[in-house]
C-alpha cells in the first residue's frame, strides 16, 4: 500500500496541492519548493533510499516498483525554479549509490526504461540552468533538448555522465567513465569513451549467471566456459601436487 510522505515526515513540504506516495522499502527524503507537483514511487524489493529536492512547479516523479534504489539524488530546479519537468522510470530497476539525476531546466525530460542497472558515481544532467548558452552569431538560445532517454534493458557503468540530448538505446552497455552526449540509434552496443563512442556491437548482457535463460545459447556457452575452467584448475592443482613430490624419473632420465 502506497505511503503518503506526511507518514514519516521526512520530506518538507512547503507548497500547495503537492502530491507524495511511495511504496513498501522505500524512504524518501528532502523538500519540494512549488506547488503541484506529483511524486509517485513504487515499491521495492529491498531496502531503498532517495533524497528529492525540488524548486518549482507542476513537476511529475514516476518511479514503477524497483529492486533496489541505493542513496539517489534527485534534483529539479536550482536556486531558480523548474516547472513542467518529467522523471520516468521504469520497472525493475537497480542502482548503487552516488547517484544524481539533475532537471534543472523547466520543461527537462528524463526517460528511464524497464530492467535498468546502474552502477554507483553516475550523473545524468538534462540541463545548465542558471547558467544561459547562446549563439555567439545568431543569438539563439542553445540549452534546449528534448530530453534524456535511456531504453530498456540498459547496464551503464560506474561514474559514467549522462548528458542532456543524449540517448541509449535498448540493450545497451555504457562503460564506466564515459560521457554520453548524443543520440545513439544502433541497440545492443557497448559505448565507451568521452565522447562516448560505439565501441562494440552485437552484445547481450545479463544481471547475472540467475538470469541465464534454461536451454539458451547464452547459458550453454557460459557452462562450457566453465567446465573448462575447471578443467585447467584441475590440471593446475595435478601439476602443483606432482612440483611438490620432486622430479619423475624415466628410464632415460630425469623429465
Amino acid at each position: 500500500m502506497a505511503r503518503r510522505v506526511d507518514d514519516e515526515g521526512a520530506m518538507r513540504n512547503e507548497g500547495k496541492n503537492n502530491s507524495f506516495a511511495f511504496g513498501s522499502n522505500v524512504t524518501l527524503s528532502g523538500s519540494v519548493k512549488g506547488d503541484n507537483n506529483i511524486v509517485v514511487i513504487g515499491n521495492a524489493r529491498v531496502q531503498s533510499t532517495i533524497n528529492m529536492q525540488i524548486y518549482g512547479d507542476n513537476n511529475t516523479v514516476l518511479i514503477s516498483a524497483s529492486y533496489q534504489i541505493k542513496a539517489l539524488n534527485i534534483v529539479f530546479g536550482s536556486h531558480i525554479k523548474a516547472n513542467h519537468a518529467l522523471l520516468k522510470v521504469g520497472k525493475q530497476f537497480s542502482i548503487e549509490p552516488g547517484c544524481t539525476f539533475l532537471l534543472y531546466n523547466t520543461e527537462n525530460k528524463l526517460f528511464i526504461g524497464d530492467d535498468c542497472l546502474f552502477s554507483s558515481g553516475i550523473t545524468i544532467r538534462c540541463g545548465e540552468a542558471p547558467h544561459l548558452i547562446f549563439d555567439s552569431e545568431t543569438g539563439d538560445y542553445l540549452d534546449i533538448s528534448e530530453g534524456v532517454s535511456i531504453g530498456d534493458h540498459v547496464w551503464i557503468g560506474e561514474r559514467a555522465y549522462i548528458n542532456k540530448r543524449a540517448v541509449i538505446p535498448s540493450k545497451c552497455i555504457v562503460a564506466a567513465c564515459s560521457v554520453v552526449t548524443r543520440k545513439f540509434e544502433d541497440e545492443n552496443c557497448v559505448l565507451g569513451g568521452h565522447p562516448a563512442r560505439i565501441v562494440r556491437k552485437n552484445v547481450h548482457w545479463v544481471r547475472n549467471r540467475d538470469f541465464l535463460e534454461k536451454d539458451s545459447i547464452y547459458k550453454k556457452k557460459y557452462d562450457s566456459y566453465h567446465e573448462s575452467l575447471n578443467r585447467r584448475g584441475l590440471a593446475a592443482s595435478s601439476d602443483a601436487s606432482v612440483a611438490a613430490s620432486g622430479p619423475v624419473m624415466k628410464e632415460d632420465g630425469v623429465e
